[in-house]
């Protein structure tokens, strides 16, 4: 499978480290685009960096790796390219302010992923999974799994069974056992 990502840094990096190793193709992305193409060296000939228009276009499945609040900018720019599309959310409501990380609110009493799915818009197939550990911790643990260890458990959770039926091959490439959460409105957030 192809999966694109807008984001390669902490996350959207590692998570795409695992997905290759997993034997998976993929397409990074980023506002800054020396990251994405870094990142594809690293990786070799299973990636490439395309702007985030070109990597939506290409991909299967888009994983949005970026800061929770930044998903307001990503619905604007690409909202019209992502309809219709999978899409991987793993971004929890936190912020960094002052280098320390902060809870934020969720508005009108919404689950994170719904909230992050009104801001994309409905016609976005969203499957929320990816985000229940830090950046080293979905690397290590993955890896293990990879490579014949015990296997982690990765939630997942979605309004759209058809969209979580293709992404749960992906957390078991990715090195995790896939646990249904249910839906959206049943996520809970890291920490939690």
């Amino acid at each position: 499978m192809r999966v694109g990502f807008i984001g390669s840094g902490r996350i959207g990096g590692n998570l795409a480290r695992l997905l290759v190793a997993g034997g998976h193709d993929v397409v990074l992305s980023a506002n800054h685009p020396d990251g994405p193409k870094r990142l594809a060296l690293e990786l070799g000939q299973r990636a490439a960096a395309m702007s985030p228009l070109d990597a939506i276009a290409a991909s299967d499945v888009v994983v949005i790796a970026v800061w929770w609040e930044g998903f307001p900018d990503i619905a604007r720019d690409y909202g019209a390219a992502l309809a219709g599309k999978i899409v991987i959310d793993p971004s929890n409501p936190l912020s960094e302010r002052d280098g320390k990380i902060v809870p934020l609110a969720i508005p009108d009493g919404l689950t994170s992923p719904q909230y992050q799915l009104r801001r994309l818009g409905g016609d976005v197939r969203l499957v929320r999974t990816f985000g229940d550990r830090l950046a080293p911790d979905l690397l290590a643990d993955g890896q293990r799994g990879q490579n014949g260890g015990e296997r982690s458990e990765m939630r997942y959770w979605s309004d759209d069974p058809s969209a979580a039926e293709i992404v749960r091959p992906l957390i078991r490439d990715a090195g995790f056992t896939p646990i249904d959460g249910g839906a959206l409105a049943d996520s809970t957030n890291a920490g939690e």
